[in-house]
């Protein structure tokens, strides 16, 4: 009888390192936006008439920016569950995208008021800026501080790169 062990002769024999929760954590925020920006694209198109009415965006807008989110999420999120190498890289490039993407769409695009006190103050940001501002420093900041811890890098850096050999 055959020894089990000399079997895989020449492979790493080494247990696979879990996913970490701070991982598990950031990959559900992925998977939530991708699932908004994929609701995004799916009634973009199903409102075309609704949207094509208004004069500010096009539809057009609304279904690329959603498919391309939602794309983008998809293969973030599958990287960062499946412990890609390239996955940290891409998140970090990505979530910095996607920042520069929504307040560029929320100061050119969203309907601000013009008149008065409240049109002043928020001739270019939205009226809750200093909220959206605190979760966005706050989700990168998060984002970098997860994706520099070491056993997150160990995560990241095993053989095989791929937790769960099933997926």
């Amino acid at each position: 009888m055959e020894n089990p062990e000399s079997a895989v002769e020449g492979k790493n024999n080494a247990v696979p390192i879990s996913r970490p929760g701070l991982v598990t954590i950031l990959a559900l925020g992925v998977l939530i936006i991708t699932i908004l920006n994929l609701l995004r694209l799916v009634l973009s198109i199903t409102n075309w008439d609704f949207l094509n009415s208004w004069p500010e965006v096009s539809p057009w807008y609304m279904v690329l920016t959603g498919l391309v989110w939602s794309l983008t999420g998809s293969l973030v999120f599958w990287g960062l569950w499946t412990a890609k190498k390239w996955a940290p890289k891409l998140m970090v490039a990505v979530s910095l995208t996607y920042a520069l993407y929504y307040w560029l769409d929320h100061i050119f695009l969203i309907n601000h008021p013009t008149g008065g006190v409240a049109g002043t103050q928020s001739i270019l940001l939205p009226v809750n800026w200093r909220f959206a501002a605190g979760v966005t420093v706050f989700c990168l900041v998060y984002i970098a501080w997860t994706l520099n811890r070491s056993r997150v890098n160990a995560y990241f850096n095993q053989e095989g790169s791929m937790v769960d050999p099933v997926l």
